[in-house]
């Protein structure tokens, strides 16, 4: 099986790995482990191989991980992640799972998911789940924090274990956009990897929806759609607020908060949550560096950088002047 190119230093703690560097009766074990590394705790049903071909290559970025992963072309392997495994692991994350080539069976709440080339499905590190992979496995995974895609998108937990085909329409534009990503996104800059990342999440979320069946009612999915958008593109006016937001729909505020509270978020938090990803971007931006945070606060909507400094810390856990100081090293 062809190896995949590696991902190249601007992916943080970036590797690639082959079990053709092993001995052959040593490559399933040295597999499942790097499945470990690499791709949160699993506990994997060790078996017996001649041989097992197979790579794994990951990378990661701020709150975000990638994961590309074959598996032997003859070997059905079973892995279960419970209590144990989940205790092992620091980290809460969103797992957008892409099945490239082969198949694979998940068990999320006792439900089976079968897999197959072109689906896409979204499982949650924090809930058990078993897999038992199909012949000529590969698979893609895109792997946010809990807390950035809830930033957005409040209601993530619903669509776990709900599988949706990629093979046209926006759901194939989202998967030809992770794929060219995993593969071609160590040649951007740390300012344009974020930029990336987060046109990444906005894609996600969107063909998430497109996707179910879940929010698609009573054209409530076109408007909330329409209002993301308009918000996005209106972050730096002090106005912005869902007054405004529903006099630009010909809606009430009321019916706006409404769409929102839905989602589980309210209108004024969404803005602050884009408001303050575009500041991270301009805070991580060398063609920013002359402009103070204060600058870029007020660029983004914020009118009192006090208040400013004390939300950034509050959602990314640090202050904007160490964050802007960690990313400019």
């Amino acid at each position: 099986m062809a190896e995949a190119a590696t991902i190249v230093s601007n992916w943080k703690d970036a590797s690639t790995w082959s079990t053709a560097q092993l001995p052959a009766r040593e490559q399933f074990g040295r597999w499942c482990e790097f499945v470990n590394e690499a791709h949160l705790h699993w506990s994997i049903e060790r078996s017996s191989f001649d041989y097992f071909p197979a790579f794994i290559r990951e990378g990661r970025f701020g709150d975000f991980r990638t994961a590309n992963l074959t598996a032997s072309p003859q070997a059905r392997v079973k892995g279960t992640r419970g209590t144990a495994e989940i205790a092992q692991d620091d980290e809460a994350l969103y797992n957008f799972l892409y099945i490239a080539a082969g198949s694979e069976c998940l068990t999320i709440d006792g439900e089976d998911i079968e897999l197959l080339p072109g689906n896409l499905v979204l499982w949650d590190s924090t809930r058990p789940m078993d897999f038992v992979t199909g012949t000529d496995l590969h698979q893609v995974t895109l792997a946010v924090a809990h807390s950035r895609l809830h930033r957005i998108f409040p209601r993530a937990s619903e669509f776990v274990g709900k599988p949706m085909s990629c093979a046209s329409g926006l759901n194939k534009l989202f998967i030809d956009h992770l794929l060219a990503l995993e593969n071609q996104f160590g040649d951007l800059t740390r300012e344009q990897a974020w930029r990336v990342l987060d046109t990444t999440l906005n894609l996600a979320v969107t063909a998430l929806e497109n996707g179910t069946e879940i929010v698609k009612h009573n054209g409530k999915f076109e408007l909330l759609e329409k209002i993301r958008k308009y918000i996005d593109e209106n972050l730096d006016d002090y106005e912005l607020c869902v007054a405004s937001i529903a006099k630009q729909h010909s809606i009430s505020p009321r019916h706006a908060h409404r769409i929102f509270g839905e989602e589980g978020i309210s209108v004024s938090n969404y803005i602050t949550s884009r408001r303050l990803d575009r500041c991270k971007i301009e805070l991580a931006s060398p063609a920013c560096s002359e402009n103070s945070i204060t600058d870029i606060a007020f660029r983004w909507g914020f009118n009192d950088s006090s208040t400013f400094s004390k939300i950034f810390k509050r959602e990314f856990g640090i202050s904007p002047r160490e964050f802007r100081h960690r990313n400019r090293h």
